[in-house]
C-alpha cells in the first residue's frame, strides 16, 4: 500500500510539474513577438528561463543524473563575480599545468588550445593560469628576436563572459584609468586595453547593445554579437546612425571596438598598409583581439622593438587565429591577468585610458 501511495505521489508530482511547465511555456508563447520578429528583451527572458529550468533540474536530480548548470552575466551589471584566488596557478612549463588543462576539456568541446607542450615560453616570465567550470585563461610570454610577445588565451562557457567596460561604467564619462585599475574594479580574470574611444571623435561605438557613435568613414569596426563572435566591418561601409542601429538590432550586437585595422579575416591576413591610426608601417608596440574558435579567444601584445602590422598579423595567423582586430597600441597596449600587468609597457608605465575588454568568471560569488 505504501509503495502504491509512493508511486501515485510521484506521478502526481511529475504531472503537477508538467502542468506548471506547460503554463509557463504557454505564457511565454503568448507574450512572444510574432513569428520572425525578435527582440533583445524576449531573447534575454527566454535565456534566463532556460537557465533557471536547467539549474533547478540539476539541483533536483543531484546524485541521480548529472546535468551541467548554466551561468551567465548581465551586460547591465559590469562588475562580474570575483574570481576565486585559489583557482590561479603559476607554472614554468606545460607539463605542470596538464592536470588543470584536462579538467578544462569540457569547456574546449574538442577544440585545441594554442598553448601546448611545444610553446616556446619565455623562461623569465611564469605562465599564469586560471580555471573554474566557466572559464580557462592562460597567459604567457614568448620572444621573437628583441620583441616580447605576451598572449592570454581564453575559453569561456557563455558569451556574456566576454565583456567591455567603459570608465565609470558609462559612455562619455571623461575619466581615464589604468587598465589594471579597471580590471580590478570589474573583477576581470584577464583583460586588455580596448580602443581608447575617448581620444577620438569618430568610429562606430556600440555599448550594451546601444549605438553611442556612428562615424566609421575612417576606422574598421569590430562588432561582438550575442554568440561572442567577432564581426569585422571595413571602414566606409555603414556610418549613418540609422544604418548602424539597424545592423546592431538585426545582428544582435552587444558591443563594438573602433580602432583597427582588421588584421585577419577567416584565417587570411588582410591588414591594411595605409591606415589613419596605429602606425601600421612602423615597428611599433601593438595589441590585438583574436578569435580562435567558438568562445575561444586570444589577447596579444608585442612590445619593446615591436613589429609592423603585417608581421604581427602573420605571427597570429600562424598560431591558428581565425579573426583578429588591432586594438590601440603603443604605450596603451596592455594585458592584465589577476589584476597584474603581464606585458612590458613602453616608457616603463601604463597609460591611462577610457576602456578595456575583459573576460570574467560566471560562477556566482561564494559558489
Amino acid at each position: 500500500m505504501k509503495k502504491a501511495l509512493f508511486v501515485f505521489a510521484s506521478l502526481g508530482a511529475i504531472l503537477a510539474g508538467g502542468a506548471v511547465t506547460v503554463l509557463l511555456l504557454g505564457a511565454a508563447a503568448l507574450s512572444a513577438p510574432p513569428q520572425g520578429e525578435k527582440t533583445a528583451g524576449n531573447a534575454a527572458l527566454m535565456d534566463r528561463y532556460d537557465g533557471f529550468i536547467t539549474n533547478v533540474t540539476s539541483d533536483a536530480l543531484e546524485g541521480i543524473l548529472a546535468i551541467d548548470k548554466v551561468y551567465w552575466l548581465r551586460d547591465e551589471e559590469p562588475v562580474a563575480p570575483k574570481p576565486d584566488p585559489q583557482n590561479y596557478r603559476e607554472a614554468k612549463s606545460y607539463r605542470e599545468l596538464e592536470p588543470v588543462l584536462r579538467q578544462a576539456e569540457s569547456l574546449l568541446e574538442d577544440q585545441k588550445l594554442i598553448f601546448g607542450p611545444d610553446t616556446p615560453v619565455r623562461e623569465e616570465h611564469p605562465i599564469i593560469c586560471y580555471r573554474d567550470e566557466t572559464i580557462l585563461a592562460l597567459t604567457w610570454q614568448e620572444m621573437d628576436g628583441n620583441a616580447v610577445y605576451t598572449f592570454s588565451e581564453v575559453v569561456i562557457a557563455h558569451p556574456s563572459q566576454f565583456r567591455r567596460f567603459l570608465s565609470d561604467g558609462k559612455y562619455g564619462s571623461g575619466k581615464l584609468y589604468k587598465a589594471t585599475e579597471m580590471a580590478a574594479d570589474v573583477h576581470a580574470v584577464t583583460a586588455a586595453n580596448a580602443d581608447y574611444y575617448a581620444y577620438r571623435g569618430y568610429g562606430n561605438i556600440v555599448y550594451n547593445g546601444q549605438v553611442k557613435m556612428a562615424e566609421n568613414r575612417y576606422l574598421d569596426t569590430c562588432y561582438v554579437d550575442e554568440n561572442g563572435d567577432l564581426r569585422m566591418q571595413d571602414y566606409f561601409t555603414i556610418y549613418h546612425w540609422e544604418d548602424v542601429a539597424r545592423f546592431v538590432a538585426e545582428n544582435r550586437i552587444r558591443f563594438s571596438l573602433a580602432f583597427g585595422p582588421i588584421l585577419i579575416r577567416e584565417g587570411k591576413v588582410v591588414a591594411k598598409h595605409y591606415y589613419p591610426v596605429g602606425e601600421t608601417e612602423a615597428y611599433y608596440s601593438r595589441a590585438a583581439l583574436c578569435q580562435v574558435g567558438k568562445l575561444h579567444y586570444l589577447l596579444a601584445t608585442v612590445n619593446s622593438r615591436g613589429k609592423d602590422v603585417t608581421q604581427f598579423s602573420i605571427r597570429l595567423r600562424d598560431m591558428g587565429v581565425q579573426q583578429a582586430y588591432a586594438l590601440d597600441g603603443g604605450q596603451t597596449s596592455t594585458i592584465v591577468t589577476g589584476d597584474k600587468l603581464m606585458n612590458p609597457v613602453d616608457y616603463g608605465g601604463e597609460r591611462k585610458t577610457s576602456d578595456i575588454i575583459y573576460f570574467a568568471t560566471a560562477v556566482p560569488d561564494g559558489s
